[in-house]
């Protein structure tokens, strides 16, 4: 065998090896994704995931303002007759307000989201929504966030906490939304005095 074809043969051979171990790579990464024990973790576009929406919010904020003021003139002057007369005077003026505001939420759900695009450090952004309706009442709950693999548990789920610029909605339209609403009378003297 001359040289030529033996150097072409073995140029050959490592190529299919080549390529034989890229696929031997790739059907174990599919491996360690597809486990038998676990289900498959969400990676790439299109990759489906599980948000578990627990949100908690309370706000307490207060105000007390009290301004006291109190002032004091007196003028004496005399007549020609040389009568001293005196002036007084006193100015008072007192002002006291206040206010709070109390409010808390609570929001507990389960959202199927999909990976939309994933970026140059391997954070995957997601977003889903989904629409419910009961007896002419529509509830609709969204979320849009960052993910990052490592956050995401074994079951192919990640808490919400753990959504990075994480913007989740919950809206309503129906007889409690409207029911909740003010009037328009309401509305329209609140305009009034904001």
């Amino acid at each position: 065998m001359n040289k030529p074809s033996l150097l072409a043969m073995l140029l050959l051979t490592g190529i299919s090896c080549t390529g034989a171990f890229a696929q031997a790579q790739d059907a174990r990464q599919d491996a360690v994704a597809r486990s038998f024990y676990s289900d498959r973790r969400a990676m790439a576009p299109g990759d489906a995931l599980t948000v578990l929406i627990t949100e908690f919010s309370t706000v307490q904020a207060s105000a007390q303002t009290t301004t006291r003021k109190n002032e004091s003139a007196s003028i004496s002057f005399l007549q020609p007759d040389g009568v001293s007369h005196a002036l007084n005077g006193n100015f008072d003026s007192d002002f006291e307000g206040g206010g709070r505001i109390e409010r808390s939420g609570r929001l507990v759900a389960k959202l199927a989201v999909t990976v939309l695009s994933v970026d140059e450090r391997g954070n995957l952004l997601v977003q889903g929504e989904q629409d419910i309706q009961v007896n002419d009442e529509r509830q609709r709950i969204s979320i849009r966030g960052f993910v990052r693999p490592e956050d995401i548990s074994p079951d192919n789920t990640i808490p919400s906490w753990r959504v990075g610029g994480a913007h989740i909605e919950f809206t309503g339209k129906g007889l409690l939304a409207r029911k909740q609403a003010p009037g328009i009378i309401t509305r329209i003297l609140s305009w009034f005095w904001q």
